[in-house]
């Protein structure tokens, strides 16, 4: 019985170390546009962890130069006064509580597990305002939730077909009205 018991502890133990010890994604995976919040006031935010910039030591949060290519970087002090909230994250109007350990991709956009060895945020600090950039705004050292910014990446739509047969039809007009003038 002993052998066991000691045998479950053992797996339950590797089981919840290699949940809090995740790997990080290589920085030549982009992140999915459905990982961040999207063009709110004119900058992509991203969710990076449920903890400051190397607050329990290198690789545990990356810093943005990390995902320089991507165009990520610390939020100044005025961009970080119009930052959403943490409820603006949550995906199509799902029901999502503050609770600490949060890992549902699904309903709540992070990327935690871009940024660093975790695979989790813990909301209930970010809806209690324990939130930095993860340079100057914010504690560095209890246990913030840190957010980055770059400028939104705003795509220019392709133009339906049939916006493009309409116009094509409006060029062929000006083309016979010109011929009809000139005749």
């Amino acid at each position: 019985m002993k052998k066991m018991i000691s045998a479950l502890t053992l797996t339950a133990g590797l089981l919840l170390g290699a949940q809090a010890n995740a790997v990080i994604i290589d920085a030549s995976t982009v992140i999915p546009d459905e990982n961040i919040l999207l063009n709110f006031n004119g900058l992509d935010w991203v969710y990076a962890g449920p903890i400051a910039t190397e607050e329990w030591g290198p690789g545990n949060i990356e810093a943005p130069e990390y995902r320089a290519d991507e165009g990520w970087r610390y939020a100044t002090q005025t961009e970080w006064d119009l930052r959403p909230d943490w409820t603006d994250f949550i995906i199509g109007g799902a029901a999502v509580d503050a609770v600490a350990g949060f890992s549902d991709h699904s309903v709540y956009r992070f990327a935690s597990e871009y940024w660093g060895n975790f695979n989790h945020i813990d909301l209930s600090d970010a809806a209690e305002g324990r939130l930095t950039n993860g340079y100057d705004i914010g504690s560095l050292y209890e246990v913030y939730e840190t957010w980055y910014v770059r400028d939104a990446r705003i795509t220019t739509p392709v133009p339906e077909s049939s916006t493009i047969i309409l116009f094509g039809l409006g060029l062929l007009g000006l083309v016979f009205t010109r011929r009809k003038h000139s005749k």
